[in-house]
């Protein structure tokens, strides 16, 4: 399970992260605006659920 956090910085600066339910940082970056941070932030998710998938098929 994941989670997309977006937190507004000094300035007008949005930092984005997606944790995991256990609270371990995946993925996190900064924008200069929300919209982009929004946008970054669940890229990041589709392409961390994406790999998830062809991980969970390879063989052990």
């Amino acid at each position: 399970m994941f989670e997309v956090v977006l937190v507004q910085r000094r300035r007008g600066r949005w930092a984005w992260s997606v944790c995991t339910s256990q609270g371990a940082v995946a993925a996190q970056g900064r924008e200069s605006s929300r919209a982009a941070a929004k946008y970054q932030a669940e890229r990041a998710l589709f392409m961390l659920l994406l790999t998830t998938v062809y991980r969970s098929r390879l063989p052990v």
